[in-house]
């Protein structure tokens, strides 16, 4: 309800009295514009088209877009918008020859009456069967209902499964978080004997995308082509603490992500790290490069019947459902890690120990700046000669081992399956002897990567580490090999080229090389 003056109420009845209920015209002998208010059948068909749309484009089916909890929500494909679709009623309003109201009305309405129908945003790593399943939800629009049931149906258990399995996971990091508030004495993260606590723990495990240093949030302009020297990064998480354990893995070190990296790191936590726990769960995800493998089930039955575990369990989430507590602990490192200059390890290592208040996330690099090996790696892929393949490895989501039976394993293909059993063990009647496996070397950088960074990253880093993120290169060339040409660019990083840096950047590029 607005307030009018009094002098304009004065008018109002003056005006009343005089012509009665006719509108008032201006003095100066025009006439008001007429204005056209919005009618229910205006707003029925804005509200009707809105619905079809989403009925016909959208993705109504519940839990089916992480991030949307609410199962009264409708979703529209992230390649649409209010506009799109405003556009799309207007033209169906003119071929129905109907009034269409104008844009503004039209997003007033939208945002009053269809709240829940909403826009879904671009997303990365999503559940690649959750999208086959959606696409055929609703593009079954015309089909027969027997036939939508079905693929609902289908859809549903998918989503079944995944709460099943996301609830295992909850209820074992909350056994851990209960058997950290019962012990009286505080739980660290520290080098503690092997089985000295009469207690299961929970950890988690995974690799995060590698950063490249020197790294600088005032990026220069020519750095954008450029690949600076690469920092890989493997987490292994205590959500009982909560805390992690963030391996920088140099370039120099990377021999690789495969299954003996992924274990080197593991016996490396369990030796420095561990809290000596007696029975010990583990989460991970599906990559079956690194963690579903016959070496990583071989590493876990080696430890429960060499006594360094009483009971051992390896448990995969969902492929594309599997965020969990390592992704939150490398996106505090991520976002404290744009915000900073970057140029050597050192500095790497406060960016993740600065990146919480209360030290959640502990750094281990694998080699420091003098090139001395902190982890080391070992060639766990020598069991080969001991153990045995398990068949099938990649359909099951669940692997038990006890020192009950040495060298057994037990399989789930999911949390409420039957477990099958499987020995793993070439000779069931006798135990291999302890002995760790032979050491691989860093392999160390090519006198070509060398030459690189030394003549096209080394301005970018600080006085301080450019003797120690680029040195100049002492190991000349193999003489059993080609000589190295001393590259000007290089073809490892395809970011695309940035519009309005054509010529004139690529002339400043040139001219630097030379």
């Amino acid at each position: 309800m607005s307030i009018i003056s009094g002098d304009k109420l004065d008018s109002c009845i003056k005006h009343y009295k005089e012509h009665g209920l006719t509108p008032r015209v201006k003095k100066s002998g025009g006439r008001r514009a007429e204005r056209r208010y919005l009618t229910y059948d205006d707003i029925k068909r804005v509200v009707s088209y809105i619905t079809s749309f989403t009925e016909t484009h959208g993705i109504i089916l519940p839990g089916r877009i992480p991030g949307f909890k609410d199962f009264t929500m409708k979703l529209l494909p992230s390649s649409e918008t209010k506009a799109s679709v405003f556009r799309s009623y207007d033209t169906a309003m003119d071929e129905l020859g109907e009034r269409a109201v104008k844009i503004s009305s039209f997003r007033q309405l939208w945002n009053t009456l269809l709240p829940f129908i909403v826009f879904c945003k671009p997303q990365t790593d999503l559940c690649w069967t959750c999208q086959q399943n959606n696409y055929q939800v609703y593009r079954s629009h015309n089909l027969p209902d027997e036939v939508k049931n079905a693929k609902l149906r289908k859809q549903l258990g998918h989503l079944q499964l995944v709460e099943a399995e996301r609830n295992e996971y909850r209820r074992m990091v909350a056994d851990g978080k209960g058997v950290a508030a019962e012990i009286e004495q505080p739980l660290k993260l520290g080098p503690h004997l092997p089985m000295s606590g009469d207690f299961h723990m929970h950890y988690s495990f995974d690799f995060a995308q590698q950063v490249h240093i020197p790294s600088d949030p005032l990026q220069p302009g020519p750095m954008y082509f450029l690949v600076p020297r690469k920092c890989g990064l493997f987490g292994m998480n205590c959500e009982a603490l909560p805390q992690q354990v963030n391996y920088l893995i140099d370039e120099s070190a990377s021999s690789s992500k495969g299954s003996s990296a992924v274990i080197s790191y593991l016996h490396h936590f369990f030796e420095t790290y561990g809290l000596g726990e007696k029975d010990l769960d583990m989460h991970c995800d599906n990559c079956s490069g690194q963690n579903k493998n016959r070496y990583m089930l071989w590493y876990l039955a080696w430890r429960v019947m060499h006594g360094l575990h009483r009971t051992v369990t390896l448990n995969f989430l969902i492929t594309g459902h599997t965020k969990f507590a390592p992704d939150w602990c490398f996106g505090l490192i991520k976002q404290k890690f744009r915000k900073t200059r970057v140029c050597s390890l050192d500095e790497m290592s406060e960016v993740v120990r600065n990146s919480t208040t209360t030290g959640v996330n502990i750094p281990q690099q694998v080699v420091n700046n003098d090139g001395q090996v902190l982890v080391r790696h070992y060639d766990w892929q020598e069991m080969e000669s001991d153990f045995k393949v398990l068949p099938g490895i990649k359909s099951y989501q669940h692997f038990r081992f006890t020192d009950k039976q040495p060298g057994t394993v037990y399989c789930k293909e999911s949390v409420d399956s039957e477990e099958q059993e499987f020995h793993l063990l070439k000779s069931k009647d006798a135990v291999p002897q302890f002995r760790m496996p032979s050491i691989i070397p860093p392999p160390g950088l090519p006198p070509k990567r060398q030459w690189y960074l030394y003549d096209q990253i080394r301005d970018f880093c600080s006085e301080e580490t450019r003797d120690i993120t680029c040195p100049r290169p002492t190991v000349e060339n193999d003489p059993a090999q080609p000589p190295v040409q001393r590259p000007t660019a290089e073809k490892g990083r395809s970011r695309g080229v940035k519009r309005g840096h054509g010529g004139n950047q690529g002339q400043k590029l040139r001219a630097r090389e030379a």
